[in-house]
């Protein structure tokens, strides 16, 4: 089987794409006009600062600051998945897969020229954001929690947004607020530990060393480098490269199952719906599958190069996975 028919595992991951194209998506309400501050806000996580995406800027409504449900929970390392039925975000510990995208978002979030300069407030102007109001519910490591009213949620082009200092404090975090340099700063509570009850302390006692030449225990009665040992008998055999090959393309299958399935599944509410907050959830998908087939194709690198095989066909494998997305993005958009 050739490499391409190997690398369908993207096929699917177009749907997010072609829908983040469509218009006309509306949440449960009519949008309304809300007068914000629109500020370049810092924000900080335990002493490092992170911007959200292009376009997905932080914004103060009412004395309180509001961003990306993605953006704070994956600084704040914690996984996020949102419930279009009910409306409701759900954070939790991450799986290993969580943890590869939070590791690759924050890498691209991550802002390494911090600046102290103080803020000048003659710039702070007001201006109209055009959001739907929603209420929304949280369940926060099993346990479910509520805002105040007057801390609802925002959709804002297809994003979620919201209230920073009740998220970061539901995941253990303090909120500092610098009004000089406009810096929103959460750090880590500290956990307050019982003082330690130390027991009596036990004498030590020297190791028995068996005298040379001896019948001791160590070595079970044979002499160092006897015929009867195990220990350095035989090298572990090299894989070769068809089974390398074979496992990765393995993974690829796996993920071509698991993008299908789910990005389907978001393409099917999204035409019946027109639920705009689909879209957001599903270019996740579009992150977390990337990330999976990066990581394959790391894996798969140091495998090859490990065992001294010819590394050549990741690239290939690469400029398949995004050929075939452009591919499919194209066959959905000309149906």
């Amino acid at each position: 089987m050739k490499a391409k028919n190997r690398m369908t595992a993207t096929a699917g991951l177009s749907l997010a794409l072609f829908m983040g194209m469509s218009t006309g998506a509306s949440a449960a309400q009519s949008p309304i006009d809300l007068n914000v501050y629109q500020v370049p806000m810092h924000f900080t996580v335990d002493g490092k600062e992170y911007a959200p995406p292009e376009g997905q800027q932080g914004f103060i409504y009412e004395g309180s600051t509001y961003v990306p449900i993605r953006f704070i929970s994956y600084s704040l390392d914690k996984a996020v998945k949102w419930d279009a039925d009910t409306y409701t975000v759900t954070i939790a510990e991450p799986n290993d897969t969580d943890k590869i995208n939070i590791k690759e978002y924050k890498l691209n979030a991550q802002v390494y020229s911090k600046s102290n300069d103080k803020f000048d407030k003659s710039k702070l102007v007001s201006s109209k954001l055009n959001v739907y109001k929603e209420k929304i519910s949280y369940v926060f490591d099993g346990a479910s929690k509520s805002p105040s009213e007057d801390l609802p949620g925002y959709i804002v082009d297809g994003n979620l947004y919201v209230p920073m200092r009740f998220f970061s404090e539901s995941v253990g975090k303090t909120i500092n607020w610098d009004p000089v340099t406009y810096t929103v700063s959460a750090v880590t509570t500290p956990v307050k530990k019982d003082p330690e009850v130390k027991g009596p302390e036990t004498p030590k006692t020297e190791p028995q060393v068996p005298a040379a030449g001896g019948g001791g225990a160590v070595g079970g009665g044979g002499s160092a480098g006897g015929g009867s040992g195990t220990v350095g008998d035989g090298d572990v055999a090299k894989p070769s490269y068809d089974s390398i090959k074979s496992e990765a393309e393995t993974q690829l299958r796996e993920l071509e199952a698991k993008s299908k399935a789910e990005l389907t599944e978001l393409y099917n509410q999204y035409k019946s719906t027109k639920d705009a907050s689909l879209i957001d959830e599903a270019f996740s998908k579009v992150a977390e599958a990337d990330a999976a087939f990066d990581q394959i194709m790391s894996d798969l690198n140091s495998k090859l190069s490990d065992n001294g095989y010819d590394t050549s066909i990741i690239d290939t494998y690469k400029d398949q996975y995004e050929q075939i997305k452009t591919d499919a993005q194209a066959d959905i958009i000309s149906k």
